[in-house]
């Protein structure tokens, strides 16, 4: 009923402002699915299908940018930007799958070493900034095997504390003290182990921190502890009395090719699937060795990265085989 009366309200104020989108190119729009997801009735928009979104996290510095806005002297010169033209720090494909009721998440790390059109094997980050939103999707089903990508998201840094400070935090267990400083980009990272509520900023030290023993894959698992603890607990009656900065930050800080409708039909359907059926996963692999590649890499196990996308995507030369072989 909460997540019913929120969609609604989610519905009709965004109806009035349309989501914020880059113009993609007729090429670039192509590489989406161009079906449509969702289905209205006389309660709210529902998934008609299952989906593939493509979730990019992006981190943009002042020193990123070829012209540096006139306030970058003021904040330092690697101050966080308000744009989406950077590297992809973190790369999700989410797979909403009514007919199972099912929510998959899929972690990229961000290292994977792909192909990337125009710009051969590299860091699969790299894609949202030598083409956006279209060059990633087709990194992402490259490196999948050819799998579909129906629609993107992209969230910048600001974003995403924005969001947090928005819902009003979130409870997160920090595995262990984190503690980093770097002046040159205003990052300061303090947080002890333990249970606790993370407003954005603190958050943002929480994801950002990757001075661990496991490097990128130390971020990438506290990206879905994040994404575990954000869906358990965004959905409740404080929600609705947010409604108003909620939609502030999606609207001036996401950029996505979905429409209002689609929007709301996602949400509606993560808010009432069970968590015993929301399954996360990451590319399986191993770091490069540092005497064979000039730069750190995480190399992907194509042979398990296909079975995996075959059994939990529904794609891919034996998926008919799991499924009968699973019943």
């Amino acid at each position: 009923m909460i997540s019913a009366t929120a969609g609604a309200l989610l519905a009709v104020s965004l109806s009035s402002t349309p989501l914020m989108q880059q113009k993609l190119s007729p090429e670039e729009a192509a590489v989406f699915s161009q079906q449509d997801l969702a289905k209205s009735n006389m309660r709210l928009p529902e998934l008609t299908r299952p989906v593939n979104i493509l979730l990019l996290g992006i981190k943009v510095l002042t020193s990123d940018l070829e012209e540096y806005p006139h306030y970058s002297s003021d904040v330092g010169y690697h101050a966080l930007v308000n744009s989406f033209k950077g590297l992809s720090d973190t790369m999700l494909l989410v797979r909403f799958d009514p007919k199972n009721q099912k929510l998959t998440l899929l972690s990229i790390p961000r290292d994977t070493r792909t192909y990337v059109e125009d710009r051969g094997l590299t860091k699969i980050n790299a894609a949202n900034y030598y083409g956006g939103p279209a060059k990633s999707a087709k990194a992402v089903s490259e490196l999948l095997g050819g799998v579909g990508i129906d629609r993107y998201i992209r969230v910048n840094v600001q974003g995403v504390e924005k969001l947090i400070d928005a819902l009003g935090g979130v409870t997160v267990n920090v595995p262990k003290d984190m503690k980093y400083q770097d002046d040159s980009q205003h990052l300061y990272i303090n947080l002890k182990a333990g249970e606790q509520h993370l407003n954005g900023d603190r958050v943002l030290q929480f994801l950002r921190f990757r001075y661990d023993n496991l490097g990128d894959i130390g971020r990438v698992q506290r990206q879905q502890l994040l994404m575990r603890a954000f869906m358990e607990q965004s959905v409740n009656v404080k929600t609705l009395s947010r409604l108003p900065k909620i939609l502030s930050v999606i609207q001036s800080h996401i950029d996505t090719n979905l429409s209002v409708e689609e929007l709301v039909a996602l949400m509606n359907f993560a808010a009432k699937t069970e968590r015993s059926n929301v399954q996360m996963l990451m590319v399986p692999g191993e770091f490069s060795n540092p005497e064979k590649y000039n730069a750190s890499y995480w190399l992907p196990d194509l042979t398990t990265l296909d079975t995996m996308i075959a059994k939990h995507f529904d794609f891919g030369y034996d998926s008919e085989k799991l499924e009968n072989y699973e019943s």
